[in-house]
């Protein structure tokens, strides 16, 4: 693993835990700040694609979580610490997550155990609670990551990696 990708896991982190621990205005300073460190060290457009996909389905996901009763975040829309932690999360999908990336059904399995647990992490410390049994909340967040996960590493990172003419670009060197 090389330093950049270290360095692109620790900035993830420390945003997510701002995010978190305090709040919708540390939250966008965080953002923009893990965005602004992200493209210093990888300078690659496609990443921009990748962050505004995460926020829109990201948005979609924890509304969805809400309509569904999984869980509930005192408010009527995902907050947006919450719509930055995804936007962060998109900063290591391509670099940080790249092994797992490059393998869908194990993105998916990741994805499925990772997830509830830091959905778990995210209700023991910010104003988030549970709308069912807990039980049945990370059965429905396994599912729906894992599903998204697949589709991330199966559809959507590809077709970032692809460029206009259907050839596959050269990666950066690592």
């Amino acid at each position: 693993m090389t330093s950049k990708k270290l360095v692109n896991f620790l900035l993830f982190v420390a945003g997510w835990w701002t995010a978190l621990l305090f709040g919708n205005a540390p939250a966008l300073i965080a953002l923009f700040t893990v965005l602004m460190l992200h493209f210093v060290l990888w300078r690659d457009v496609r990443d921009i694609f990748l962050v505004l996909s995460f926020i829109f389905i990201g948005f979609g996901i924890e509304w969805a979580f809400m309509a569904a009763d999984v869980h509930h975040y005192r408010t009527n829309l995902p907050p947006a610490w919450s719509i930055c932690i995804w936007a962060m999360l998109a900063t290591v999908v391509r670099h940080f997550l790249s092994p797992v990336i490059k393998r869908p059904f194990f993105a998916a399995i990741l994805s499925a155990v990772a997830a509830p647990a830091f959905y778990c992490n995210s209700v023991y410390f910010a104003p988030l609670d549970w709308g069912r049994p807990v039980w049945q909340c990370l059965l429905v967040i396994a599912l729906v990551w894992s599903l998204l996960a697949a589709f991330i590493s199966g559809v959507l990172v590809p077709l970032l990696e692809s460029d206009t003419r259907g050839r596959q670009s050269v990666p950066e060197s690592q």
